[in-house]
């Protein structure tokens, strides 16, 4: 993780270096300028020959003093990241308000796992015995029942392999579960050990894409830290965890792949993960029955065990919306009785209202008590049918609408399924969480935000295979390839020609300065457009020597210097615009060694920390750009027009160089240019990353992993992309007539 001991010269010798070069150049153009003899010059700067070597030394030392990483550190520093990520996230989705729900589970049916003798007999034969004590193995497959905060002493006590399969309904709470034992997991763990991580399966395309290799990339994404390299691997840090076994996947959403590839994927974790490799996987009762049925080979998760969860009982769904709504004895719960009523039976209330799903979404749009005004006695009654038929919940951005019924749930001519009844409570939610006259009120409008969300669910679905990552640096697909380089072309060229035409027409006339500035911004802008490639945050800039990187930019800077000289350039012509070009490639190489560091792994980094830590890169790397080049340029003209030309020439020649080079390494711009590009569209709000921010934590849409949003639940994102109709790519029909604020 650090540097090994004996490299401390390193950065000294940085320092060193870069003050011998500035001291050489000022010394060059201090005898310019006074006119003193060669010989003089000479004599002054060979003794400088011997200190350059010893700095040279020192630098190339620092690159290559890096230590060993030390993984145990590595893996303990990412289970303190991943505990303090999901208990803030169970906080804002409000897992423990009022209280848990209480989840249980039986074993999962025979024919979908391993035989129970089968599991205990390899465990056993397992090379230095099994992981656990045998003593707390349940006889049967049936001791695995459990309920709430058991589960992490089910996984870690009672299955013997610890392989879990977690089968469920729609919304029966797999992913709550998953949490809850990933926070277990923590807790139990001791320093060194195996790192609970969570993994969202629907960006996963098994068909070409190694298992390894994805789930690489996904601690990378949530973690940045994790794309440091590590000796031995070339997949970094992040690999070489998987690769030694440190990482304890919870794959979550085996259903929310393609169903034809469902064998073909549980093939796939079968042959990716080690018979010993702990692993617990997630899925829908059914879809999983399906994929065993479509399996040629009858192909199950090897060596795991499994559970079924149960639904909510009647008395355990009524007292959590009780309670929920202040007490038994309050008010407002008593607008419930009518709901309660049909709770345990077979009508579309009763059968919604049995997940943990459907009790947030009910309790979200229903339960008044987060709101300033509560219902009086009145109010416990049911609403008169004319009126609750009218319009049960506020319209979109109305001040102080009323909070629909409960009772409402219960129209069998509204809702003669579940499904429809189901759609109804994705609708109302986002009018719910958007309410005007709660203790937080919100920046947008409902209308406006489910625009925005509707935009992204399809922007997920179009771009990322209906995945659930909502990234920011990954905004740019929206656009076209071929949009996207020409507009990062087109502002590369306006900044590079801008300032360096300037500063070319203040020293030798309107001409010179138009020809340099369009020739100069017409070839960069090209290289830009032709070479540019997406880019990954960073949080810290570095210089890192490489001979390739000085050859390209001593290749690009002589294209420069000759598109300059021959369009006028500076004074000596041709000859000027060929030396200026070497100059500017040199600065070019010291700018391009600079590459960007990624955050520390005890930091649970958010999507808004790390942009603002990716913007901060983009600067410095701008200044250092306009620092480096300007001073070239200044060096350059002042040998062949005087002191304020040079000035002059520097100014406007660096402020070109940082314009345009700062994007290069950083994701930021790419992100910038395609926020614009929407903005303009009326498609999502130049703030976006309030409005996320805003979604996730005041408005419990959006959860938080590591540095992406997801939607709550899949089936959320699913309803918003779907509708309301309309073409994927343009507006739904409710696009605001202005611009988002």
């Amino acid at each position: 993780m650090g540097r090994a001991e004996g490299g401390g010269p390193g950065p000294v010798g940085v320092r060193y270096l870069l003050l011998v070069v500035l001291g050489t150049v000022g010394a060059l153009a201090l005898a310019r300028h006074f006119e003193l003899g060669t010989a003089a010059t000479a004599a002054t700067l060979l003794p400088a020959l011997a200190p350059l070597y010893l700095a040279w030394a020192a630098f190339r030392q620092q690159a290559v003093g890096a230590g060993p990483v030390d993984l145990a550190l590595a893996a303990d520093q990412l289970a303190h990241a991943v505990r303090r990520q999901w208990a803030a996230e169970a906080r804002i989705r409000r897992v423990n308000d009022p209280y848990p729900l209480p989840v249980s589970w039986c074993a999962a049916d025979a024919e979908l796992v391993e035989p129970w003798s089968l599991l205990t007999y390899l465990t056993r034969a397992w090379p230095g015995g099994p992981p656990g004590d045998p003593a707390a193995w349940p006889a049967d497959m049936a001791g695995l029942a459990g309920s709430g905060a058991q589960i992490g002493e089910v996984f870690s006590d009672r299955v013997p392999t610890r392989r879990l399969v977690v089968l469920g309904e729609p919304g029966a709470g797999k992913t709550v579960l998953l949490i809850r034992l990933l926070e277990d997991l923590c807790e139990r763990r001791t320093a060194g050990g195996l790192v609970p991580v969570l993994f969202s399966l629907a960006s996963w395309d098994p068909a070409h894409e190694e298992l390894t290799d994805w789930l690489a990339e996904q601690l990378r994404r949530s973690h940045p830290a994790l794309r440091a390299p590590a000796p031995g691997t070339e997949g970094g840090l992040a690999r070489a965890l998987l690769d030694e076994r440190r990482i304890l996947p919870l794959l979550d959403g085996f259903d929310e792949l393609p169903p034809a590839l469902h064998p073909q994927a549980l093939a796939a974790v079968n042959g990716s993960l080690s018979a010993k490799q702990p692993v617990v996987l997630a899925c829908r009762t059914e879809g999983f029955r399906a994929a065993l049925a479509r399996s040629a080979g009858a192909v199950r998760l090897n060596g795991a065990a499994g559970i079924r969860l149960l639904p909510l009982t009647a008395a355990q769904a009524a007292a959590y919306l009780r309670r929920d709504a202040g007490g038994p004895h309050a008010p407002a719960a008593a607008r419930w009785r009518r709901v309660v009523s049909h709770l345990g039976t077979d009508t579309p209330v009763g059968q919604a209202l049995s997940t943990p799903l459907g009790l947030f979404l009910a309790r979200t749009i229903h339960n008044p008590r987060a709101f300033p005004h509560h219902p009086g006695p009145d109010d416990a009654s049911a609403p008169d049918p004319a009126s609750a038929s009218e319009d049960p919940v506020p319209s979109p951005g109305a001040r102080g609408g009323s909070v629909p019924h409960p009772d409402t749930l219960c129209d069998p001519v509204a809702f003669p399924t579940r499904a429809a009844l189901d759609t109804h409570l994705f609708n109302a939610f986002i009018p719910a969480a958007y309410a005007p006259h709660g203790p937080r009120p919100p920046r947008w409008t409902a209308e406006r935000a489910r625009y925005v969300l509707v935009f992204l669910a399809r922007h997920l679905a179009e771009h990322h295979g209906g995945g659930p990552d909502l990234a920011w640096w990954e905004l740019h697909r929206v656009m076209r390839v071929r949009t996207l380089r020409l507009s990062s072309g087109l502002v590369s060229a306006l900044a590079f020609g801008l300032g360096g035409g300037l500063a070319v027409g203040l020293v030798l006339g309107t001409g010179p300065g138009l020809a340099a500035g369009g020739s100069g911004g017409l070839v960069y802008g090209c290289t830009v457009s032709l070479l540019q490639r997406p880019s990954t945050p960073g949080t810290r800039p570095r210089w890192r020597w490489s001979s390739g990187r000085l050859w390209s930019g001593l290749s690009v800077g002589l294209a420069f210097g000759l598109a300059g000289g021959l369009a006028g350039g500076l004074a000596a012509g041709v000859t000027g615009g060929v030396v200026c070009g070497l100059a500017v490639g040199f600065a070019g190489a010291l700018v391009g060694g600079l590459s960007v560091e990624k955050p520390d792994l005890t930091t649970a980094i958010g999507p808004g920390t790390l942009l603002a830590l990716d913007r901060r890169t983009f600067l410095v790397i701008g200044i250092a750009a306009a620092l480096v080049v300007g001073l070239v340029y200044a060096l350059g003209v002042l040998f062949a027009g005087g002191l304020l030309g040079g000035l002059v020439v520097g100014i406007g020649g660096g402020l070109a160089a940082g314009l345009a080079t700062g994007p290069l390494p950083t994701a930021w711009a790419d992100f910038l240019l395609a926020k614009a590009y929407l903005v303009v569209r009326h498609r999502l709000p130049w703030n976006l990353m309030a409005f996320l921010r805003d979604a996730h934590a005041q408005r419990g849409v959006l959860r938080q992993v590591g540095a992406v949003y997801q939607f709550r639940h899949i089936d959320l994102q699913r309803h918003l992309a779907a509708g309301p109709p309309g073409d994927v790519r343009g507006a739904p029909r409710c696009i605001p007539q202005r611009p988002f604020p």
